[in-house]
């Protein structure tokens, strides 16, 4: 079976007596550059599937074949209409890196260039302020081993860890308002945060009891009583005695009076808003 280009040689020689008229009508379509040999010369494929072949006396280099068809036919090609070629100098020069861990030396394939992955260990993510230390994986990834840790809230109203910022810097969301939190001083209790995430300190030294009273010393608490005989309750027979709030009506060991204790045969009888001992 003859190929494509022997059809369109034998076209040809049948034109040869009426070469004027013939060639008009004469058109042969390529697909790739296989098709276009004529005789011992090798052509290119022109688009939009046309031969041609090599010519020095035309600017592109090549000129179409006698079967290109009216307007093209033995015409130079004009150099617009010659396709790029995937060579190396087509890419320029293949140093620019295209992202972190890749190598800046690559090679031009298809019109491209392409650029191997670092080796495995090389440093990376250097120009990322919340990255301290990374390694590329070998396959083109930088790992983060060490990132910035944003441990280090700016009141105890801010909520750790924080995020790291595009500049370096570390942010923190704040507790809500009515939050619990510790201000730092050892005597104050029952610290809150406030709207504007500031820890406001709580009550120093506070106590539930009321015949005691705290005092802060070096950042920590001491109770001491109060005066013995202090109203400490409801009742008028509530009174504080040696720090202890006690009922003088009914309290064998202080009945009536802090210093009043009933012997071991009497009771502690209630005399209107005071106690006394009787016997049991």
């Amino acid at each position: 079976m003859r190929s494509a280009t022997d059809r369109g040689l034998a076209a040809l020689l049948l034109c040869v007596p009426f070469v004027v008229s013939c060639l008009g009508s004469l058109r042969f379509e390529c697909e790739d550059d296989d098709a276009c040999v004529l005789d011992d010369r090798h052509g290119q494929c022109i688009a939009p599937g046309h031969c041609a072949y090599p010519e020095a006396e035309c600017g592109s280099g090549l000129r179409f074949g006698p079967a290109a068809g009216p307007g093209l036919a033995s015409e130079c090609v004009d150099p617009t209409m010659i396709g790029e070629t995937d060579t190396a100098e087509d890419c320029g020069p293949c140093d620019v890196v295209p992202r972190e861990c890749y190598a800046s030396e690559g090679t031009c394939v298809d019109g491209m260039c392409t650029q191997p992955p670092s080796p495995a260990g090389t440093a990376c993510g250097g120009d990322d302020p919340c990255v301290m230390s990374a390694m590329c994986d070998g396959a083109g990834t930088c790992v983060v081993d060490a990132p910035v840790e944003c441990l280090d809230p700016p009141t105890p109203c801010s909520i750790a860890p924080g995020t790291c910022g595009v500049d370096g810097t570390c942010s923190y969301e704040r507790r809500a308002a009515g939050m619990p939190c510790q201000d730092g001083d050892g005597c104050t209790a029952n610290d809150r945060c406030d709207t504007a995430g500031i820890c406001v300190a709580g009550p120093v030294c506070p106590t539930d009891n009321p015949c005691a009273v705290g005092s802060c010393s070096g950042e920590q608490c001491s109770f001491f009583p109060i005066v013995d005989g202090t109203s400490c309750g409801p009742s008028p027979a509530d009174a504080c005695c040696g720090g202890v709030c006690v009922d003088l009506s009914t309290d064998a060991d202080h009945c009536g009076a802090c210093d009043g204790p009933c012997a071991r045969t009497e009771q502690c009888v209630a005399k209107g808003d005071t106690g006394a001992c009787m016997p049991v």
